[in-house]
C-alpha cells in the first residue's frame, strides 16, 4: 500500500456522513455525486469500497457546507462503537486502556480513519495520542484529522459509559482555525481546552489513564475477537496487489494443499518473482496461506452439514486428525 489509509473499507462511514449531512439540509444524492455509489449502496454494510470513494464524499460535503470549521469534529461524534463491528467489540473486551490502545492501533485498518495514530508518553506525566495525515490530500486533511480525533474521543467515552471518567485534558491541532468564532464549537465537542496552530495534532491524557481497567473487560472474548480482527485486517491490507491475487487464488481452490510454486505457475509468475513481490508488500506466501486456512476453518466448522473429512480436504489436510492437531497449535499461537 502506498498510504496506510489506502485500503478497502465498508460503506458505514459514508452512511454516517450522509446521515449527518441530511440532518443539516444536505441531501445524500449531492454527497454521492461522482462516487459510483447511490443510496442503495449504503445499505449493504458488508460491501467494501475504496478509500478514494470516501474521499470524494468528503470533498462533496465540504463543498456543500462551504468548508465550515468544526464539521469534522461534529461528525466524529457520530462514530459510535457499534459502527466498527468486531473492532468495537474488541476494544470493549480489552483489560486495560493500554491494551485497548495497542489493539486499537494494530487493527486501525478496520476503522474508517485516514489519520495515522501514534501514542507516546510526553512531559508533565501526560500521554499523547497524535494524528498524522500521511499522503492524505491537502484539501481534506484538516477535516479527517478533526473527525478521526473526535471519533477516538467518542469511542473512549462510550467505553466508560456510566462512569465518571474524564481522562482527556487538552486537544491540539496543527492547522490554524482561521476565526476564533468557531472555537466554541470545538470546545463543545471535546469538552476541554482546544488549541490550533500547534506543533502537531493530538489528544492529551493523564499518564494514569493507560492503567485504568475497562468496565467490560473479558480475556476470553478478547482472544476470540482478535482472531476475527486478524483475518479482516489481513484481508483489508492485502486486498490489492499481488498479495490480493494470491488470496483470491487460494480462496478459489477446491483444496488449500497448494505450494508457492504451484500458485506462482498458475498466476504466471516465477516462484522467485512471487516470493520477492510478496516480501515487498510486507507479507509472504506462508502468511497468506495460513491466514486463508484459518479463516476458512472458522467458517467451515460452523457448517454442521459438511462432513469432517470434506472440511479437512478443503483445508488441505490428509484427515480430520491432522486438522485437529493444527487447530490445537493455532490455539497455542504456533503454526
Amino acid at each position: 500500500m502506498s498510504d496506510p489509509w489506502d485500503h478497502p473499507r465498508t460503506t458505514v462511514s459514508i452512511a454516517i456522513i450522509c446521515q449527518w449531512a441530511a440532518e443539516h439540509g444536505c441531501p445524500s444524492s449531492l454527497l454521492l455525486d461522482g462516487t459510483g455509489l447511490d443510496a442503495a449502496s449504503l445499505v449493504d454494510t458488508e460491501a467494501l469500497i475504496e478509500a478514494q470513494q470516501e474521499i470524494a464524499v468528503i470533498r462533496n460535503l465540504l463543498a456543500a457546507m462551504d468548508n465550515r470549521p468544526g464539521i469534522g469534529a461534529q461528525i466524529g461524534l457520530e462514530y459510535h462503537l457499534t459502527a466498527y463491528g468486531y473492532y468495537g467489540y474488541l476494544l470493549q473486551a480489552c483489560g486495560l486502556v493500554a491494551d485497548m490502545v495497542r489493539s486499537g492501533l494494530r487493527y486501525s485498518p478496520l476503522t474508517f480513519a485516514f489519520a495515522t495514530m501514534t501514542g507516546e508518553l510526553i512531559a508533565d506525566d501526560r500521554w499523547s495520542l497524535s494524528a498524522h495525515t500521511i499522503g492524505v490530500p491537502d484539501d481534506i486533511a484538516s477535516f479527517v484529522i478533526e473527525r478521526d480525533l473526535s471519533a477516538s474521543v467518542q469511542m473512549q467515552r462510550e467505553l466508560f459509559a456510566g462512569r465518571a471518567v474524564a481522562p482527556l485534558r487538552e486537544v491540539r491541532f496543527a492547522h490554524d482555525l482561521g476565526s476564533d468564532a468557531a472555537l466554541p464549537t470545538y470546545e463543545e465537542v471535546f469538552g476541554v481546552p482546544v488549541g490550533f496552530g500547534r506543533e502537531r495534532s493530538e489528544l492529551i491524557f493523564d499518564r494514569d489513564y493507560l492503567d485504568m481497567t475497562l468496565p467490560m473487560a473479558s480475556r476470553h472474548t478478547e482472544s476470540v475477537i482478535i482472531e476475527h480482527c486478524e483475518r479482516l485486517r489481513s484481508e483489508r491490507l492485502h486486498a490489492n496487489g499481488i498479495a490480493g491475487q494470491v488470496r483470491a487464488y487460494l480462496l478459489d481452490q477446491t483444496s488449500l494443499d497448494r505450494t508457492l510454486e504451484e500458485c506462482a505457475a498458475d498466476l504466471h509468475y516465477s516462484a522467485r518473482t512471487l516470493r520477492r513481490s510478496l516480501t515487498r508488500e510486507g507479507t509472504s506466501y506462508r502468511a497468506i496461506h495460513d491466514d486463508v486456512r484459518r479463516g476458512l476453518a472458522h467458517d467451515l466448522i460452523r457448517d454442521t452439514t459438511m462432513p469432517r473429512s470434506a472440511i479437512a480436504e478443503r483445508l488441505g489436510y490428509r484427515d480430520w486428525s491432522s486438522f485437529s492437531r493444527a487447530m490445537r497449535r493455532w490455539g497455542r499461537g504456533t503454526s
